[in-house]
Protein backbone atom coordinates (compact mmCIF):
# COMPACT_ATOMS: atom_id res chain seq x y z
CA UNK A 1 0.00 0.00 0.00
CA UNK A 2 0.91 3.32 -0.86
CA UNK A 3 3.09 5.45 2.36
CA UNK A 4 0.73 8.27 1.45
CA UNK A 5 -2.72 6.00 2.28
CA UNK A 6 -3.81 4.95 5.59
CA UNK A 7 -5.01 1.17 6.32
CA UNK A 8 -7.73 2.63 9.24
CA UNK A 9 -10.56 3.82 7.57
CA UNK A 10 -12.06 7.40 9.52
CA UNK A 11 -14.92 9.90 8.87
CA UNK A 12 -15.18 13.66 8.78
CA UNK A 13 -15.95 14.07 12.07
CA UNK A 14 -13.23 11.64 13.65
CA UNK A 15 -10.77 14.20 11.54
CA UNK A 16 -12.68 17.06 13.18
CA UNK A 17 -11.90 15.78 17.00
CA UNK A 18 -8.69 14.86 16.72
CA UNK A 19 -8.07 18.26 16.06
CA UNK A 20 -9.88 19.68 18.78
CA UNK A 21 -12.75 21.25 17.35
CA UNK A 22 -15.82 21.40 19.39
CA UNK A 23 -18.78 19.03 19.30
CA UNK A 24 -21.60 22.10 18.96
CA UNK A 25 -19.14 23.06 16.02
CA UNK A 26 -18.78 19.89 14.40
CA UNK A 27 -22.76 19.12 14.39
CA UNK A 28 -23.43 22.89 12.64
CA UNK A 29 -21.25 22.05 10.27
CA UNK A 30 -22.73 18.35 9.71
CA UNK A 31 -26.65 20.35 9.14
CA UNK A 32 -25.10 22.84 7.18
CA UNK A 33 -23.12 20.19 4.82
CA UNK A 34 -19.85 21.92 5.22
CA UNK A 35 -18.13 19.44 7.62
CA UNK A 36 -15.36 18.56 4.90
CA UNK A 37 -14.62 21.98 3.85
CA UNK A 38 -14.00 23.07 8.04
CA UNK A 39 -11.72 19.84 8.26
CA UNK A 40 -9.69 21.04 5.83
CA UNK A 41 -9.39 24.53 7.43
CA UNK A 42 -8.23 22.86 10.26
CA UNK A 43 -5.83 19.83 9.03
CA UNK A 44 -3.90 21.77 6.33
CA UNK A 45 -2.06 23.96 8.57
CA UNK A 46 -3.13 22.38 12.33
CA UNK A 47 -0.67 24.70 14.67
CA UNK A 48 -1.96 28.32 15.35
CA UNK A 49 -0.47 31.36 14.37
CA UNK A 50 1.96 32.52 16.85
CA UNK A 51 2.92 35.87 15.17
CA UNK A 52 1.56 39.15 14.22
CA UNK A 53 2.76 40.60 11.06
CA UNK A 54 4.84 42.98 12.99
CA UNK A 55 6.78 40.18 14.95
CA UNK A 56 6.63 38.27 11.76
CA UNK A 57 8.53 41.22 10.04
CA UNK A 58 11.33 41.45 13.33
CA UNK A 59 12.14 38.00 13.29
CA UNK A 60 12.77 37.87 9.64
CA UNK A 61 14.81 41.22 9.89
CA UNK A 62 12.47 43.20 7.58
CA UNK A 63 10.09 45.81 6.92
CA UNK A 64 6.69 45.34 7.94
CA UNK A 65 6.14 46.54 4.10
CA UNK A 66 8.14 44.15 2.31
CA UNK A 67 6.55 41.23 4.09
CA UNK A 68 3.72 42.80 2.84
CA UNK A 69 4.46 43.19 -0.85
CA UNK A 70 5.84 39.45 -0.63
CA UNK A 71 2.12 38.55 1.10
CA UNK A 72 0.43 40.28 -1.53
CA UNK A 73 2.22 38.96 -4.45
CA UNK A 74 0.97 35.61 -2.88
CA UNK A 75 -2.22 36.62 -3.14
CA UNK A 76 -2.99 36.72 0.47
CA UNK A 77 -4.88 39.16 2.63
CA UNK A 78 -3.83 41.09 4.41
CA UNK A 79 -4.08 40.34 8.09
CA UNK A 80 -6.15 42.00 10.84
CA UNK A 81 -4.34 44.81 13.58
CA UNK A 82 -2.38 42.29 16.01
CA UNK A 83 -4.13 38.92 14.51
CA UNK A 84 -1.66 36.15 14.78
CA UNK A 85 -1.73 34.55 11.46
CA UNK A 86 2.15 33.37 11.02
CA UNK A 87 3.69 31.03 12.20
CA UNK A 88 7.62 29.46 12.12
CA UNK A 89 7.36 28.36 8.97
CA UNK A 90 6.43 31.73 7.79
CA UNK A 91 9.32 33.26 9.70
CA UNK A 92 11.74 30.27 7.64
CA UNK A 93 10.02 30.56 4.00
CA UNK A 94 10.58 34.72 4.16
CA UNK A 95 13.66 34.86 5.74
CA UNK A 96 15.43 32.35 3.27
CA UNK A 97 13.57 34.40 0.45
CA UNK A 98 15.02 37.54 1.24
CA UNK A 99 18.61 36.18 2.22
CA UNK A 100 18.58 35.17 -1.25
CA UNK A 101 17.68 38.50 -2.58
CA UNK A 102 20.07 40.63 0.05
CA UNK A 103 23.03 38.32 -1.73
CA UNK A 104 21.57 39.21 -5.00
CA UNK A 105 21.17 35.68 -6.15
CA UNK A 106 17.44 36.63 -6.99
CA UNK A 107 16.10 40.14 -7.94
CA UNK A 108 13.24 41.54 -6.12
CA UNK A 109 11.35 42.73 -8.61
CA UNK A 110 11.82 38.67 -10.41
CA UNK A 111 11.16 37.51 -6.98
CA UNK A 112 7.82 39.32 -6.63
CA UNK A 113 6.59 38.60 -10.15
CA UNK A 114 7.34 34.90 -9.58
CA UNK A 115 5.51 35.01 -6.43
CA UNK A 116 2.28 36.44 -8.26
CA UNK A 117 2.29 33.12 -10.75
CA UNK A 118 2.73 31.23 -8.08
CA UNK A 119 -0.01 32.74 -6.13
CA UNK A 120 -2.47 32.75 -8.82
CA UNK A 121 -1.44 28.79 -9.67
CA UNK A 122 -1.72 27.41 -6.26
CA UNK A 123 -5.11 29.37 -6.06
CA UNK A 124 -6.44 27.88 -8.91
CA UNK A 125 -5.14 24.20 -7.92
CA UNK A 126 -6.30 24.85 -4.35
CA UNK A 127 -9.12 25.90 -5.70
CA UNK A 128 -10.17 23.03 -8.52
CA UNK A 129 -9.22 20.96 -5.32
CA UNK A 130 -12.05 22.29 -2.99
CA UNK A 131 -14.51 22.56 -5.74
CA UNK A 132 -14.31 18.69 -6.27
CA UNK A 133 -13.96 17.83 -2.61
CA UNK A 134 -17.55 20.06 -2.46
CA UNK A 135 -18.80 17.83 -5.04
CA UNK A 136 -17.97 14.64 -3.71
CA UNK A 137 -19.71 16.13 0.10
CA UNK A 138 -22.77 16.76 -2.01
CA UNK A 139 -23.22 13.44 -3.07
CA UNK A 140 -21.88 12.21 0.65
CA UNK A 141 -25.02 14.18 1.99
CA UNK A 142 -27.37 12.32 -1.43
CA UNK A 143 -26.14 9.47 -0.57
CA UNK A 144 -25.84 9.57 3.44
CA UNK A 145 -29.50 8.18 4.31
CA UNK A 146 -30.27 4.43 2.21
CA UNK A 147 -33.97 4.13 1.39
CA UNK A 148 -33.69 0.50 1.03
CA UNK A 149 -31.82 0.19 4.39
CA UNK A 150 -29.73 -2.36 3.34
CA UNK A 151 -26.73 0.33 3.05
CA UNK A 152 -25.11 1.64 6.30
CA UNK A 153 -25.09 5.35 6.28
CA UNK A 154 -21.95 6.56 4.94
CA UNK A 155 -20.89 8.45 8.42
CA UNK A 156 -21.32 4.75 9.82
CA UNK A 157 -18.85 3.11 6.85
CA UNK A 158 -16.09 5.91 7.49
CA UNK A 159 -14.74 8.40 5.02
CA UNK A 160 -11.59 7.32 3.92
CA UNK A 161 -12.30 8.60 0.21
CA UNK A 162 -12.63 12.04 1.82
CA UNK A 163 -9.85 15.08 1.16
CA UNK A 164 -10.08 16.00 4.90
CA UNK A 165 -9.32 12.27 5.95
CA UNK A 166 -6.82 11.60 4.27
CA UNK A 167 -5.35 15.09 3.73
CA UNK A 168 -2.83 14.43 6.50
CA UNK A 169 -1.01 11.53 4.33
CA UNK A 170 -1.80 13.47 0.74
CA UNK A 171 -0.28 16.95 1.70
CA UNK A 172 3.17 15.24 1.61
CA UNK A 173 2.60 13.62 -1.94
CA UNK A 174 0.77 17.13 -3.18
CA UNK A 175 3.86 18.95 -2.47
CA UNK A 176 5.97 16.27 -4.33
CA UNK A 177 3.76 16.11 -7.50
CA UNK A 178 4.05 20.48 -7.36
CA UNK A 179 7.68 20.12 -7.07
CA UNK A 180 8.15 17.54 -9.60
CA UNK A 181 5.55 19.04 -12.04
CA UNK A 182 7.72 22.29 -11.66
CA UNK A 183 10.77 20.98 -12.64
CA UNK A 184 9.20 18.78 -15.76
CA UNK A 185 7.15 22.50 -16.80
CA UNK A 186 10.95 24.50 -16.26
CA UNK A 187 12.10 21.95 -18.75
CA UNK A 188 9.55 21.98 -20.97
CA UNK A 189 9.67 25.87 -20.90
CA UNK A 190 13.30 26.16 -21.30
CA UNK A 191 13.16 23.72 -24.56
CA UNK A 192 10.35 26.03 -26.02
CA UNK A 193 12.77 29.56 -25.97
CA UNK A 194 15.50 27.08 -27.33
CA UNK A 195 12.92 26.03 -30.52
CA UNK A 196 12.16 29.77 -30.47
CA UNK A 197 15.72 30.89 -30.52
CA UNK A 198 16.78 28.71 -33.09
CA UNK A 199 13.47 28.84 -35.69
CA UNK A 200 14.48 30.80 -38.50
CA UNK A 201 11.94 33.22 -37.76
CA UNK A 202 13.64 33.91 -34.33
CA UNK A 203 10.57 34.51 -31.39
CA UNK A 204 7.37 33.75 -34.00
CA UNK A 205 5.03 31.36 -32.64
CA UNK A 206 1.50 30.94 -33.34
CA UNK A 207 -1.42 31.83 -31.25
CA UNK A 208 -4.65 30.36 -31.33
CA UNK A 209 -8.08 31.34 -29.16
CA UNK A 210 -10.80 28.62 -29.33
CA UNK A 211 -14.27 29.35 -28.44
CA UNK A 212 -17.36 27.48 -27.64
CA UNK A 213 -19.84 28.12 -29.78
CA UNK A 214 -23.45 29.90 -27.93
CA UNK A 215 -22.13 29.06 -24.44
CA UNK A 216 -24.00 32.33 -22.74
CA UNK A 217 -26.98 30.89 -24.13
CA UNK A 218 -26.15 27.14 -23.23
CA UNK A 219 -25.26 28.53 -19.91
CA UNK A 220 -28.66 29.41 -19.47
CA UNK A 221 -30.40 25.89 -20.64
CA UNK A 222 -28.52 24.06 -18.52
CA UNK A 223 -28.43 23.05 -15.08
CA UNK A 224 -25.01 23.14 -12.91
CA UNK A 225 -24.15 19.52 -13.29
CA UNK A 226 -24.51 20.04 -17.02
CA UNK A 227 -22.98 22.69 -17.58
CA UNK A 228 -19.95 21.50 -15.15
CA UNK A 229 -19.81 18.39 -17.88
CA UNK A 230 -19.98 20.57 -20.40
CA UNK A 231 -16.81 23.03 -19.35
CA UNK A 232 -15.31 19.87 -17.94
CA UNK A 233 -14.72 18.17 -21.26
CA UNK A 234 -13.78 21.54 -23.03
CA UNK A 235 -11.07 21.71 -20.74
CA UNK A 236 -10.11 18.06 -21.38
CA UNK A 237 -10.39 18.47 -24.99
CA UNK A 238 -8.15 21.02 -25.24
CA UNK A 239 -5.57 19.97 -22.55
CA UNK A 240 -5.00 16.53 -24.60
CA UNK A 241 -4.93 18.08 -28.26
CA UNK A 242 -2.59 20.99 -27.46
CA UNK A 243 -0.44 19.40 -25.46
CA UNK A 244 -0.05 16.23 -28.00
CA UNK A 245 0.91 18.36 -30.90
CA UNK A 246 3.65 20.49 -28.51
CA UNK A 247 1.85 22.91 -27.51
CA UNK A 248 1.65 25.24 -24.70
CA UNK A 249 -2.23 26.38 -23.19
CA UNK A 250 -1.99 29.68 -21.98
CA UNK A 251 -4.69 29.99 -19.97
CA UNK A 252 -8.45 28.69 -20.21
CA UNK A 253 -10.94 31.93 -20.23
CA UNK A 254 -13.94 30.51 -19.16
CA UNK A 255 -15.69 29.27 -22.53
CA UNK A 256 -12.37 30.10 -24.62
CA UNK A 257 -8.79 28.71 -24.24
CA UNK A 258 -5.82 30.38 -25.42
CA UNK A 259 -2.66 28.15 -26.68
CA UNK A 260 0.34 28.59 -28.09
CA UNK A 261 2.51 26.47 -30.59
CA UNK A 262 5.56 26.92 -31.87
CA UNK A 263 5.24 25.67 -35.27
CA UNK A 264 2.88 26.37 -37.60
CA UNK A 265 2.16 22.51 -38.83
CA UNK A 266 1.57 21.33 -35.28
CA UNK A 267 -0.64 24.35 -35.02
CA UNK A 268 -3.02 23.63 -37.79
CA UNK A 269 -3.19 20.12 -36.70
CA UNK A 270 -4.63 21.15 -33.51
CA UNK A 271 -6.87 23.56 -34.45
CA UNK A 272 -8.34 21.05 -36.71
CA UNK A 273 -8.56 18.33 -34.37
CA UNK A 274 -9.99 20.60 -32.06
CA UNK A 275 -12.97 21.49 -34.60
CA UNK A 276 -13.42 17.78 -35.29
CA UNK A 277 -13.10 16.55 -32.18
CA UNK A 278 -15.90 19.45 -30.63
CA UNK A 279 -18.18 18.26 -33.52
CA UNK A 280 -18.45 14.68 -32.98
CA UNK A 281 -18.89 15.69 -29.06
CA UNK A 282 -22.94 15.40 -28.46
CA UNK A 283 -22.00 17.25 -25.04
CA UNK A 284 -20.43 20.57 -26.56
CA UNK A 285 -21.75 22.98 -29.11
CA UNK A 286 -18.71 23.28 -31.33
CA UNK A 287 -16.15 25.63 -31.30
CA UNK A 288 -14.89 28.94 -33.10
CA UNK A 289 -11.14 28.79 -33.79
CA UNK A 290 -8.57 31.80 -34.73
CA UNK A 291 -4.66 31.26 -35.46
CA UNK A 292 -1.87 33.87 -36.19
CA UNK A 293 1.55 34.01 -36.02
CA UNK A 294 4.06 36.90 -35.13
CA UNK A 295 6.57 37.99 -32.39
CA UNK A 296 4.73 38.32 -28.69
CA UNK A 297 5.63 39.80 -25.58
CA UNK A 298 5.87 36.84 -22.86
CA UNK A 299 5.92 38.42 -19.16
CA UNK A 300 4.36 36.09 -16.22
CA UNK A 301 3.65 33.15 -18.36
CA UNK A 302 1.22 35.22 -20.58
CA UNK A 303 1.35 36.72 -24.23
CA UNK A 304 0.59 40.13 -25.36
CA UNK A 305 1.50 41.79 -28.39
CA UNK A 306 -0.76 42.98 -31.56
CA UNK A 307 -0.73 39.10 -32.76
CA UNK A 308 -2.57 37.70 -29.66
CA UNK A 309 -5.08 40.46 -30.62
CA UNK A 310 -5.76 39.55 -33.97
CA UNK A 311 -5.96 35.79 -33.29
CA UNK A 312 -8.59 36.43 -30.45
CA UNK A 313 -10.49 39.16 -33.48
CA UNK A 314 -9.74 36.13 -35.41
CA UNK A 315 -12.92 33.87 -33.74
CA UNK A 316 -15.21 36.27 -34.20
CA UNK A 317 -15.24 35.87 -38.23
CA UNK A 318 -17.63 33.07 -39.57
CA UNK A 319 -20.31 30.81 -37.77
CA UNK A 320 -19.56 27.83 -35.58
CA UNK A 321 -17.36 24.93 -36.03
CA UNK A 322 -15.09 27.76 -38.35
CA UNK A 323 -11.07 27.67 -38.18
CA UNK A 324 -9.60 30.93 -39.64
CA UNK A 325 -6.15 32.14 -40.15
CA UNK A 326 -3.68 35.06 -40.58
CA UNK A 327 -1.68 35.26 -43.43
CA UNK A 328 1.54 34.67 -41.98
CA UNK A 329 -0.46 30.70 -40.76
CA UNK A 330 -1.73 30.37 -44.28
CA UNK A 331 2.01 31.11 -46.12
CA UNK A 332 3.52 28.47 -43.54
CA UNK A 333 1.25 25.66 -44.08
CA UNK A 334 0.57 26.44 -47.76
CA UNK A 335 2.38 23.57 -49.41
CA UNK A 336 1.31 21.01 -46.52
CA UNK A 337 -1.53 18.62 -48.30
CA UNK A 338 -3.04 18.15 -45.60
CA UNK A 339 -4.42 21.24 -45.18
CA UNK A 340 -6.81 23.12 -47.40
CA UNK A 341 -7.25 27.09 -47.21
CA UNK A 342 -9.90 29.31 -48.76
CA UNK A 343 -9.11 32.88 -49.19
CA UNK A 344 -12.17 35.08 -47.28
CA UNK A 345 -11.00 38.18 -48.65
CA UNK A 346 -10.33 40.97 -46.29
CA UNK A 347 -12.31 41.76 -43.12
CA UNK A 348 -12.61 45.12 -40.77
CA UNK A 349 -11.50 43.43 -37.26
CA UNK A 350 -12.38 45.62 -34.36
CA UNK A 351 -9.83 47.49 -33.16
CA UNK A 352 -7.58 46.08 -35.92
CA UNK A 353 -8.67 47.15 -38.77
CA UNK A 354 -8.53 45.49 -42.40
CA UNK A 355 -6.84 41.98 -42.39
CA UNK A 356 -6.89 39.02 -45.07
CA UNK A 357 -8.52 36.07 -43.48
CA UNK A 358 -8.32 32.36 -44.71
CA UNK A 359 -10.41 29.18 -43.67
CA UNK A 360 -8.90 26.23 -42.83
CA UNK A 361 -10.17 23.31 -43.77
CA UNK A 362 -9.23 19.19 -43.98
CA UNK A 363 -6.54 19.10 -46.81
CA UNK A 364 -6.72 15.87 -49.46
CA UNK A 365 -3.97 13.96 -47.21
CA UNK A 366 -5.62 15.06 -43.83
CA UNK A 367 -7.90 11.91 -43.58
CA UNK A 368 -4.72 9.55 -44.43
CA UNK A 369 -2.57 11.61 -42.08
CA UNK A 370 -5.51 11.51 -38.90
CA UNK A 371 -5.66 7.55 -39.30
CA UNK A 372 -1.74 7.40 -39.25
CA UNK A 373 -1.83 9.53 -35.88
Amino acid sequence: MSKFLRRKPRTVREVLEEQGVPAEIIDAAELAGTDELLAIDAVVLPKPGRFSIDELADRVGTDVAVIRLFWRALGFVDPGEGERSFTKRDVRVLKSLLQLTAEGLVDTDLSLRVARVVGVSMAQVATAVVDASETRSEQRRENAIDPTGDEPAAADRGDSGSLPVRAAELLPFMSEVIDYSFRRHLRAAARRRLDLANSVDGVTQVIGFADLVRFSELSLQLDEQELDRVVGQFDQLVNHIVVRHHGRIVKMIGDGAMFTVTDPINAAQVALELSDAAAADPHLPGLRIGLASGQVLARDGDLYGPVVNLASRLVSVGRGGAVNVDQGVRDAIVSDRRFGLRSLGERNLRHIGDVRVYRLRPGRDWAAAAHET
